[in-house]
């Protein structure tokens, strides 16, 4: 079981992901990742740890729509 994340990651990781949390809604986001993350860690695959990671990189012309 990994430790929870503090509200300060989950905004360096909201940032990283184009995303800027504010200030009114950074504990409930909080929140909501750190039970995600807990749900998804008890998910048991089988044979998971025998999967060597990919790392996924989008190419660099994409763009995001303009909302």
């Amino acid at each position: 079981m990994m430790a929870d994340l503090t509200e300060e990651e989950v905004r360096t990781l909201g940032k990283a992901a184009g995303l800027d949390i504010a200030d009114k809604d950074l504990a409930e986001v909080s929140y909501s990742l750190n039970a995600l993350l807990e749900a998804l860690d008890e998910i048991e695959v089988p044979g998971l740890e025998d999967v060597e990671p990919l790392s996924v990189r989008p190419p660099k012309d994409l763009s995001l729509p303009a909302n």
